[in-house]
């Protein structure tokens, strides 16, 4: 147990992914369709974890991640840097908004992003996490700030289906 959530990674055979449901038909998509594996088994450095509320118990939800070399998140840098890349995030829809009972004064998805940033730090000279959101996502975008994120100046991006994407980082320091 880590950040008082239980963490490992994703199979592929998880019955669950066939039913997850965090109220992003994308990001359902992704992991009902096992996309994550596809793209590992192509030789990606994708890891995909699965969070659980105890041992084997309920799945919280899932997260893509993946240590990438990109330009350096501050602005003011030309150099590349290590930065962890959150690809996919999904928080089962019966346990958003909940308060997790072994962090105190966390939710569930702090638990989970508490473990990415965790993870992040461990890593040697990882300086950032890097996510993108879409710009209508209100909720999710008011959970990153709050969690330390900011929107990368650059501003929004088109994605494949037309809908705005904002680049949200958070600094190590």
């Amino acid at each position: 147990m880590a950040q008082g959530i239980f963490v490992e990674r994703a199979e592929p055979d998880d019955p669950f992914l066939d039913v997850f449901c965090c109220g992003q038909a994308r990001i359902d998509q992704y992991f009902r369709t096992r996309e994550w594996f596809a793209e590992q088994s192509k030789g990606g450095s994708l890891t995909t974890y699965v969070f659980r509320a105890a041992e084997a118990g309920a799945v919280v939800g899932y997260a893509a991640v993946s240590f990438r070399n990109q330009p350096h998140p501050d602005d003011a840098s030309d150099s590349k840097a290590k930065v962890l890349v959150i690809s996919m995030l999904g928080i089962n829809q019966a346990f958003q908004g909940q308060t997790n009972p072994l962090a105190a004064g966390q939710s569930y998805a702090g638990s989970i992003m508490a473990y990415l940033e965790e993870q992040a730090r461990s890593k040697a000279n990882c300086v950032a996490l890097k996510l993108w959101v879409r710009s209508t996502n209100v909720r999710a975008i008011g959970f990153y700030t709050k969690v330390g994120f900011v929107t990368d100046p650059i501003g929004p991006f088109q994605l494949d289906d037309g809908d705005p994407m904002l680049t949200m980082r958070k600094f190590l320091r």
